[in-house]
């Protein structure tokens, strides 16, 4: 879908996007065997935001709260991009505009942080200026989704996603399926703030490195997910829903450890999920890169007894600048808010 401007926009004066994080849980077929690669489960959650707001201004201006340089960086190249293609008709006297980050997903921690924010500026933008165009069509323009298109879906609806993968003449990957997770389920997260994941050419070099994925590993990874993962989120069944993402995740966190040092990243979180499954916890995860690990359980009681139980045990002997942050999170099932004041 082509971008388009209405011939009488009303004038807008601000635009307030929020998109949620995202986990990305594991990859259908990095084999590519039958000519669509990647493939990616995964959802959004409710524990970081990134919210932008676009307002008029005589000159351009991007400020917010505790902004790093890569950030700030980011951000004008998502503006710079935005310009020269999906706004590129847009007068240069009418494209100043004040920018102002007012919450952002950690960076480099697995949450997706990079394309909800070129997601959330673009869509700003695009909206500020009465630009119609469709998210995966905004995400191909910013050169987002090249190999997973859960932030993209993530972005519109929320909820639990998998994508089907890109044929090599794709730049952005299509839903295949995108459900309601259950409200009473939570994900409690450990997040190491002394870690980041493989990131930026990093991680292109890691994926040029790794071997061929197992064919018959993929074909596990497609079965564990039609046949388990799936029904078990519709029957709503923790257990079976946990271990098909652990059995996935064993299978694809294994093939990049040469690259992330393990099947975790961080040793700490990696303790904590050993931990976990001694308590026995059955959904065990890293999101992405890492180095966030991901435990599902089914209500917000076990999250927190969970969380109180990793306290006590894994992490007791941790001193407190080695602590990990652990947080119980819901899924969020809307997706993006998008307010406009005219």
């Amino acid at each position: 879908m082509s971008p388009t401007q209405a011939d009488t926009p009303t004038r807008i004066e601000s635009v307030r996007v929020r998109a949620p994080a995202r986990l990305h849980l594991g990859f259908l077929d990095l084999n590519a065997s039958q000519g669509r690669k990647f493939g990616s489960i995964g959802m959004a959650i409710d524990s970081h935001y990134t919210e932008i707001s676009v307002t008029r201004s005589p000159v351009n201006e991007i400020n917010g709260s505790a902004l790093s340089t890569e950030t700030m960086s980011r951000l004008e190249k998502v503006r710079q991009r935005f310009y020269q293609s999906v706004g590129q008709a847009i007068d240069e006297g009418q494209q100043k505009t004040h920018i102002n980050v007012q919450q952002q997903i950690p960076v480099h921690a697995g949450l997706g942080s990079g394309t909800q924010l070129a997601l959330t500026l673009g869509t700003a933008l695009a909206k500020f200026h009465g630009i119609d165009i469709d998210t995966p069509s905004l995400a191909q323009q910013l050169g987002r989704g090249k190999r997973s298109g859960i932030g993209v879906a993530t972005f519109d609806h929320g909820g639990f996603v998998i994508d089907g993968g890109l044929k090599p003449e794709q730049s952005v990957p299509p839903l295949l399926m995108h459900h309601a997770y259950p409200e009473d389920w939570r994900v409690v997260l450990v997040m190491d703030p002394h870690h980041q994941g493989i990131h930026g050419e990093k991680e292109l070099n890691a994926f040029k490195a790794l071997p061929t994925f197992p064919l018959e590993n993929a074909r596990n990874i497609c079965h564990l997910t039609m046949m388990q993962l799936l029904p078990a989120l519709l029957e709503q069944n923790i257990d079976d829903f946990g271990q098909s993402i652990t059995d996935i995740q064993a299978l694809i966190g294994d093939h990049f450890a040469v690259a992330q040092g393990g099947r975790y990243t961080s040793p700490i979180v990696a303790e904590c999920l050993h931990q976990a499954q001694q308590l026995a916890h059955k959904g065990i995860a890293q999101s992405s890169w890492g180095p966030t690990g991901c435990i599902f359980v089914d209500s917000e009681a076990k999250g927190k007894q969970l969380i109180n139980e990793l306290k006590n045990s894994a992490l007791a002997q941790l001193k407190n600048s080695e602590q990990p942050v652990l947080i119980s999170a819901r899924c969020d099932n809307s997706g993006a808010i998008i307010e406009t004041l005219g």
